[in-house]
């Protein structure tokens, strides 16, 4: 009896070390922006709901990860349901669903290529990855059903945009002739499993002992955190992009810097498409 009790014993410890050091699979995320932290006019605020949402999915082995939008495919109106005319104010409807991404990383090399579909045009984003200096903490939470800790960083809001989704822009209270003015550093908290030991995460958030589950910026304004994990996943899927105009991520925002400056000339706003209707 006791020799099969220690047999039982040893394959449950085995059992429980291999689901607990999985180094492949998918994991399912969700991002929340609060609005109202952008748009400040009360008469506004009441138009819209509090936050925006998206969906993110990140395949990943040992060798890469790759970390996509999951599609919309119609995607309410954040405006729709919100009273005064389903979201038109003085003619102007406001759409605030962003651009379709997918970011491919090497991990063994450190490289990451990005692909974005922007205005209509492919850009390809190669870069390599800047490390980041996290400070790690023996605090935990438990995410996705997985046992987290907690990490921290000092991060600009312009660094923050770059990684999700900005642009690196200009800010509009300054002008060519003013004198720079060093950004603003803010706290950047993150959660990371050991349960997953291989450094992945959302965007190019990585460098830890473990995979990434919720990245949370501008004090709770912009968070995303991993809802659901799976062993099983598309490898086909994980593959490197290759289509798009090849540039730096230097490069890019200053592509974008043009895109925007235009888009303000024309009235419409950063990554935020704006219908105007007739």
């Amino acid at each position: 009896m006791r020799k099969i009790f220690l047999a039982l014993t040893v394959m449950l410890v085995a059992f429980t070390s291999a689901f607990a050091q999985v180094k492949e699979g998918k994991l399912i995320y969700e991002r929340k922006i609060n609005m109202y932290r952008m748009i400040t006019d009360p008469e506004m605020r009441a138009r819209i709901p509090e936050f925006r949402t998206e969906k993110f999915e990140l395949l990943f082995n040992e060798q890469a990860s790759m970390f996509k939008t999951i599609p919309e495919e119609d995607a309410p109106d954040p405006f729709a349901n919100s009273g005064g005319g389903g979201g038109e104010r003085g003619g102007m409807r406001f759409n605030f669903r962003m651009p379709e991404t997918a970011t491919y990383t090497d991990i063994p090399n450190q490289m990451q290529y990005e692909s974005r579909s922007l205005f209509e045009k492919e850009f390809l984003i190669i870069d390599s990855l800047k490390p980041i200096n996290w400070k790690l903490s023996e605090e935990t939470k438990t995410i996705a059903k997985l046992v987290c800790k907690k990490a921290t960083t000092m991060i600009t809001p312009q660094q923050m945009n770059m990684r999700f989704g900005g642009g690196g822009g200009r800010n509009r209270n300054t002008t060519d002739t003013a004198a720079p003015v060093k950004p603003k550093e803010e706290e950047l908290v993150v959660w990371y499993t050991e349960s997953i030991p291989v450094s992945v995460g959302p965007d190019a958030y990585a460098g830890l002992p473990g995979a990434i589950l919720e990245v949370n910026s501008s004090n709770g304004g912009n968070v995303i955190t991993a809802t659901e994990y799976t062993a099983k996943y598309a490898a086909k899927e994980l593959k490197q992009p290759t289509k798009g105009d090849k540039m730096n991520r230097a490069q890019f925002a200053e592509s974008m810097k043009k895109i925007m400056e235009d888009m303000q000339r024309g009235g419409g706003m950063g990554g935020m498409r704006i219908r105007i209707n007739q």
